[in-house]
């Protein structure tokens, strides 16, 4: 009996001790509040927590929904999302197929689209081969654009300047191997003698306009297939040369007792064109009718007023294209001399310009 005795109240020191050991050494704290956890308990990134401070105080909600989000989830921009609701709401959607966007994409005027959307609709496309233009490219004046690369392989129109090929011009032909035509301009060009007569009647009027009516009616016009003839027949001009007037003068006793001019214009340039290098020429005529020996960049300058006039004149896209190039150019007398003189005779018009063109 004593030895029972002694073995139950072994046992109940073991029960009333051991017990209470085993409590401190696992009693937990909420990391939250600090308080003691009793029964069951919320286990979180290895922290612990009661339940009512998980729910109200580290309970993730979604930000789109409101509702809490357990498990896996994205954020964006400091805020959390169920994996569907970032996908249906946030999650970025291609502008141009509506569909999901993950990795590279493209931006352009602030939409955003894939990088296949992107070059496939977005990227514009070259108007000669149709592909989507990714590099350097060229957009004319036209509204065309291109690869630049496209630009050493084809050459360009002698009057507008656009590439000649099937997709933009329908073709063209070649003058003399060195100077191109394109199908567009074709059917504007001087290319027969007879066709000088009525445009030379015509600029004639345009002059007499603003005043320039002491002209020769009749005065020899060549057309010359070349530029090198044309810069042959001058002399001393080099680049882009479009037209030339010869003149020589008869004297007798010191004074002149006649002049003869000769205009040489290129053929095969649009009517336009042609008009306005004509009224160049004329105007170059005009100097040497009233012996005005002016400076290069007023005497150039002055006779590319005569081809702004027809050029307003005319008032078509071609004309405007021209006129563009004018006042684009950087030549020192055929670009920023005939922009000072157009800024000149927009002061003072034409009447006084003419009376006062010796001292420029």
């Amino acid at each position: 009996m004593r030895l029972i005795f002694l073995l139950n109240y072994f046992f109940f020191i073991q029960f009333l001790f051991s017990p209470l050991v085993i409590i401190l050494a696992s009693q937990k704290s909420c990391d939250y509040c600090n308080k003691s956890l009793k029964g069951q308990y919320i286990i979180h990134k290895n922290k612990n927590y009661h339940h009512s401070c998980y729910d109200k105080h580290i309970q993730i909600y979604c930000d789109q929904c409101r509702l809490k989000i357990d498990g896996s989830y994205n954020t964006s921009n400091g805020k959390n999302y169920h994996k569907s609701c970032y996908q249906q709401y946030i999650q970025k959607r291609c502008d141009e197929c509506g569909d999901l966007i993950s990795g590279i994409y493209n931006i352009k005027d602030g939409k955003e689209y894939h990088e296949s959307c992107y070059i496939e609709y977005i990227l514009p496309k070259c108007d000669i081969c149709k592909l989507p233009v990714e590099d350097t490219y060229v957009k004319d004046f036209w509204g065309n654009y291109y690869h630049e690369y496209h630009t050493k392989k084809m050459p360009a129109c002698d009057n507008c300047n656009r590439l000649i090929c099937d997709p933009l011009t329908r073709g063209g032909y070649s003058v003399n191997s060195e100077r191109f035509i394109c199908n567009v301009c074709k059917p504007e060009v001087v290319s027969k003698k007879s066709e000088i007569e009525p445009n030379l009647r015509e600029v004639l009027v345009i002059l007499n306009s603003v005043g320039i009516s002491d002209l020769p009616k009749k005065i020899p016009i060549t057309l010359v297939h070349s530029r090198d003839e044309l810069m042959r027949l001058s002399e001393h001009r080099l680049g882009n040369i479009q037209g030339y007037t010869s003149y020589e003068e008869i004297t007798l006793s010191g004074k002149v007792i006649d002049q003869h001019y000769h205009i040489y214009i290129l053929s095969n340039l649009n009517k336009e064109i042609f008009n306005a290098v004509l009224a160049h020429e004329l105007l170059h005529v005009y100097l040497f009718q009233h012996h005005l020996d002016l400076r290069s960049d007023v005497r150039e300058g002055f006779c590319n007023l005569g081809s702004n006039i027809v050029y307003e004149h005319y008032g078509s896209k071609l004309c405007k294209y021209r006129l563009k190039s004018m006042d684009e150019s950087t030549d020192p007398d055929y670009g920023l001399g005939y922009k000072r003189m157009k800024s000149s005779l927009d002061k003072i018009g034409w009447k006084k310009l003419l009376k006062n063109l010796e001292r420029f």
